[in-house]
């Protein structure tokens, strides 16, 4: 097997009934320093699930209170994707075809290679920590732009257009001071030092893949109202 991962808060969520897979690949998975937390049936694991901790899903496809197309179809309406390796001893080609359209990212049969499904858990865990890592940075981001009056996203859209002070002022209708100032609140909500640091910012959050991204009310074309705020 490959190196250990670097520490992190990562879980690996093992969801099956047989009672010897929950006990063998938590052993399994903390010789690659990862943790693992084992559920019976699915709604232990909805119960419990956190959406915004990154790690992966090891999902059994049968299972007797409900079967792991249905946890997957739930998981889809969650606010963040979640790597689900699937694994089955009734696996044929037109159900792995349903659940990779469905969004799981591998199957496996039982009995499991298990030096190979945990190099695949290593793999999705990382992909995912940096996936949750860009999802906290987008929704402090959204949060931020949230907390900007209407006139100052309108001053952020024309400095992510690129104009000067002067010539968002002529956009705007007003005047050159003011938009020192809009500028200078937005500056101080969005934690941004400069505007390079600010327009990267807002770069990462159109960037970010981890969900359907939710446009930003600043990156919204908005009435060109000259009422100030």
């Amino acid at each position: 097997m490959s190196g250990k991962l670097a520490a992190t808060d990562a879980v690996v969520h093992v969801v099956d009934d047989d009672e010897g897979i929950r006990s063998l690949l938590p052993l399994l998975l903390k010789t690659v320093g990862l943790k693992a937390a084992t559920y019976a049936l699915p709604s232990m694991f909805i119960d419990n699930f956190d959406p915004a901790q990154p790690g992966c899903i090891v999902l059994d496809l049968r299972m007797p209170e409900a079967n792991g197309v249905e946890t997957l179809t739930w998981l889809q309406s969650r606010a963040r994707a979640v790597p689900v390796i699937f694994i089955s001893g009734y696996g044929d080609l037109a159900t792995v075809v349903r659940v990779m359209k469905l969004g799981a990212v591998e199957f496996f049969e039982k009995p499991l290679n298990k030096e190979l499904l945990i190099e695949t858990v290593q793999h999705w865990v990382r992909r995912d920590v940096a996936a949750c890592q860009a999802w906290r940075r987008h929704r402090r981001m959204l949060d931020r732009i949230a907390t900007l009056s209407r006139r100052e996203r309108q001053v952020l859209e024309c400095v992510l257009d690129g104009m000067s002070n002067k010539e968002t002022a002529r956009h705007l209708g007003v005047s050159p001071k003011a938009v020192e100032i809009y500028r200078g609140h937005l500056m101080q909500k969005m934690e941004a030092d400069n505007v390079v640091k600010l327009v990267g910012q807002i770069a990462g959050c159109l960037k970010f893949a981890g969900h359907p991204l939710l446009t930003p009310p600043c990156l919204q074309r908005m009435g060109r109202e000259d009422t100030i705020d």
